[in-house]
């Protein structure tokens, strides 16, 4: 007979039938005579399941105890520095109110020898702890137990470890905050002849350069500490008369709750049953450690009883720790066990049997019912698994957006067309495509005119190559194209070429003309790498160094892409912490009134220097500000601090300014910048109209609603808005027209040429016309000489600034500036007067 699959399912309908009476019949047989032979075998191992438990209960609480004495021991240090730190405090605070008090009253020496003498006699730690005072030139000004060592230097004193001692300590307050901790070895009092590990405490007492410190003997507070460790032990109890005992390695008993007169006492001084118990205890220590029975008298009882007991070692202070309980609680836990067993074999048997019956029943009808549900699948099955197979094909290899080969796939293909290219002694090309400035898009107008932009860029770059090469999506903005068969470099190129013109002009996406560039970079196999991994990795690179010179174009990689994009990673890791490390500052660069020469305001510009890159321009850093998104981070740290530093200078007395922030495109999109605004003017008491925000026309250049919406409640919260580097940019009159703009200023780079260039001297006059016939105030950048000062005036812009004037200057630097300039505009003068100081870029 052929097997088909109702003969299949008939069998296994019937198979299962004759399988279940078997198994039914089986089993009971099987458990009747199983429940009674296993009554026997757990009634005959119950004991040792109950000495299991007792000994994994000692076993836990041995390792909570180890856990507790480890705490104990690992806060030695730390208890120790607290205790020295304090006792150096103290000290600091008698010398600082010394000096205080006999300062203009007493010679400087005898201040000094005040000091010295009154902390030579000061002793704590029961007589243990002393203060010490050493100059920054390593010279020994106060040393109590060695009087005849003042006035020597011990620079080149050096522990036992060749540690030199006196160095160190100078090290430990080589900070700004002129304070720290020192480690070395050095004779302990117990054992004058060998050194012990010492930690040392020192300050800076600045009127006189000292370092006044102390120091203690880590040994010493590791006994205090394991004094209390054993009060605590003694403390503890496990169970209902379990204990726990400490024996010295050397023989001596440190701790016995059971018979407190043996402590301190070596175990030979004791009666011979208790020796014999305590030496089976130190073999057992010996070995490892372990379970061990011994007999025992308890706390006031003669009677010796039966005890477990686990010994384990402390190796750190030579510990034998001993956890023990008594053996008379798993004699009446057993005897409970045990009745509870002989009732649940009785009912055992009498549930089996009726489970038994119940089976057969279930069984069959569960058979029955598996026999029509199988015949069902069966059928389903073959119907949806080769549409389930497809399926999961274009899942696992197509980009769910555009349809396109994914990352998965693409791998797949490019190491198959890496094998193909040795073979054919052929090369190939890596394009990595990136959107230039499409997250602008997705965050101005929305995420789904972003997808359905994504959308059309791919059907533009799969119309543009051949069928044979493959075009795919990473994610994001991101694209790479693998193009094979190549002879030359140049191919790649014009394959490039070809997806830059096909790609380039409008989109039509829900109603937005939109614009689209593309930055590309090429990576060739084999010279630019011989693995998918190397490739991926290189054309990225190259596309990186395509968007740094301008943006739509292409370029091939070279070595020397990737020192730039691990320069760049750098600078971008390292500026992350800029702000949490005080690395970042504000400098101030003087604005003058051209016609008067009076001082009106300033400009703050942004610094950073970190200990490992040095001074970073911010040509380098602000770039790399925008591009991760930290620019958010640096804008509104500078809008706070220049608000709060010119609220400080009018709080020292000094002429009021009013004050400027440069806000960024990136600052503009992604923040509440009204809300930052609002929260800066609040917190500085800085009036809203002596603030300035100063908006470069690529702001201006995006979505004009929403743009003209944000600087519409800028302008209600009080503050003025100036355009920056007006004409450099996307320059358009049009922005004239539709924002309320309070002042533009002149690019340095039509400042730079006069008088001299009549191109630019023509379309300086032309700015600063406009702004006069506008109503608004006109700035001139990068004035660094005479005759472009004499120029600016004789045309009527307003104020100047640049090196002609002043460089930038720090905080302090200007606040002496403003208090020595008279002329400064007083608090309250008009905005059209004060000129203020934006952050972020520093051009000048």
């Amino acid at each position: 007979m052929a097997m088909t699959e109702t003969t299949l399912l008939r069998l296994q309908f019937l198979g299962m039938l004759a399988l279940v009476l078997i198994l039914t019949l089986g089993l009971g047989t099987y458990f009747t005579l199983h429940q009674t032979h296993s009554y026997r075998e757990e009634s005959a191992t119950l004991e040792a399941t109950i000495l299991g438990e007792q000994q994994a209960r000692l076993a836990s609480s041995l390792d909570t105890l180890h856990d507790q004495l480890q705490q104990i021991r690992a806060s030695t240090e730390a208890v120790l520095k607290r205790d020295i730190r304090q006792q150096v405090d103290q000290a600091l605070q008698i010398a600082h109110a010394i000096h205080a008090r006999e300062q203009g009253r007493r010679p400087e020496e005898e201040i000094r020898q005040l000091i010295v003498e009154t902390l030579r006699p000061l002793r704590f730690y029961d007589g243990r702890g002393y203060f010490f005072i050493d100059d920054l030139a390593g010279n020994c000004v106060l040393l109590p137990t060695a009087p005849e060592r003042e006035g020597s230097s011990l620079l080149d004193n050096r522990d036992d470890n060749g540690h030199y001692i006196m160095r160190g300590l100078l090290d430990a307050v080589a900070n700004p905050e002129g304070r720290g901790f020192s480690r070395y070895r050095w004779y302990a009092p117990e054992n004058p002849q060998a050194m012990a590990d010492k930690i040392a405490y020192v300050r800076l007492f600045e009127p006189f350069g000292w370092l006044i410190g102390t120091g203690e003997y880590l040994s010493t507070i590791e006994r205090e500490l394991q004094q209390q460790a054993l009060e605590q032990l003694r403390a503890t109890r496990i169970g209902l008369d379990g204990y726990v005992a400490v024996i010295h390695r050397d023989g001596r008993v440190l701790l016995s709750p059971s018979n407190p007169a043996a402590e301190g006492r070596h175990y030979s001084e004791l009666p011979p049953a208790e020796q014999a118990v305590i030496r089976a205890i130190l073999d057992a220590s010996a070995a490892g450690g372990g379970f061990t029975r011994y007999d025992w008298h308890e706390r006031n009882d003669s009677e010796l009883k039966p005890r477990l007991a686990m010994v384990s070692n402390q190796e750190d202070w030579n510990w034998v720790l001993v956890t023990s309980l008594s053996l008379d609680e798993l004699h009446v836990s057993l005897a409970k066990r045990q009745e509870r067993l002989e009732e649940n074999m009785r009912s055992g048997l009498l549930t089996t049997a009726a489970a038994l019956v119940l089976a057969l029943a279930l069984a069959l009808a569960f058979a029955l019912l598996i026999k029509r549900w199988l015949t069902r699948r069966f059928d389903q099955y073959h119907a949806d698994i080769a549409a389930s197979n497809d399926r999961l094909r274009v899942w696992a290899e197509s980009d769910p957006l555009t349809q396109l080969p994914n990352r998965t796939l693409l791998r797949s293909r490019l190491d198959g067309a890496i094998l193909n290219a040795q073979r054919e002694d052929s090369k190939l090309a890596l394009l990595f495509i990136d959107l230039d400035r499409f997250k602008n898009i997705n965050d101005s107008l929305g995420h789904a005119i972003g997808d359905n932009l994504l959308i059309e860029v791919s059907r533009r770059l799969a119309g543009a190559v051949r069928t044979s090469d493959t075009v795919s999506r990473l994610g994001g903005d991101e694209f790479v194209v693998l193009v094979e068969h190549l002879q030359q470099a140049e191919q790649a190129a014009q394959v490039a070429d070809k997806l830059l013109q096909a790609t380039n002009g409008q989109y039509d996406i829900a109603g937005h003309e939109l614009a689209v560039t593309l930055s590309i970079g090429i990576a060739l196999y084999p010279s630019d790498g011989s693995d998918a991994e190397t490739l991926l990795k290189n054309a990225d690179a190259a596309m990186y160094h395509a968007k740094a010179l301008g943006r739509n174009n292409y370029q091939f990689f070279t070595a020397a892409m990737n020192a730039r994009v691990r320069e760049h990673l750098e600078v971008e890791n390292r500026l992350r912490q800029a702000l949490s490390r005080s690395e970042l500052t504000l400098h101030y660069q003087p604005q003058f009134d051209l016609a008067s020469g009076a001082l009106v305001g300033c400009e703050a510009l942004m610094r950073w220097h970190n200990p490992i890159l040095g001074q970073v321009s911010p040509d380098k850093f602000i770039g790399v500000a925008e591009d991760s998104g930290l620019i958010l981070h640096l804008g509104e740290w500078a809008l706070f601090e220049s608000c709060r530093q010119v609220m400080d200078w009018e709080h020292q007395g000094l002429p009021g300014l009013n004050v400027a922030v440069n806000v960024s495109a990136v600052q503009f999109r992604h923040a509440d910048l009204p809300a930052q605004v609002q929260a800066a003017l609040e917190q500085s008491g800085l009036p809203a109209e002596r603030l300035e925000l100063e908006l470069t026309e690529s702001v201006l250049a995006e979505n004009r609603e929403q743009v003209r919406i944000t600087l519409d409640r800028l302008k209600q919260l009080g503050v003025r808005l100036a355009m920056d580097d007006f004409g450099t940019g996307y320059s358009s009159l049009s922005y004239l027209k539709h924002f309320k703009l309070d002042t533009l200023k002149i690019d340095r780079a039509f400042i730079s040429d006069l008088p001299g260039c009549d191109d630019h001297a023509a379309l300086a006059v032309a700015i600063i016309g406009m702004a006069e016939a506008l109503g608004m105030t006109c700035i001139a950048e990068g004035i660094e000489n005479a005759d472009q000062h004499d120029f600016l005036r004789w045309h009527g812009c307003a104020v100047g600034q640049g090196f002609l004037f002043s460089r930038p200057l720090s905080a302090p630097d200007m606040a002496a500036l403003l208090e020595r300039r008279g002329e400064a505009a007083p608090h309250g003068a008009p905005a059209a007067a004060l000129r203020p100081a934006a952050a972020v870029a520093d051009r000048d």
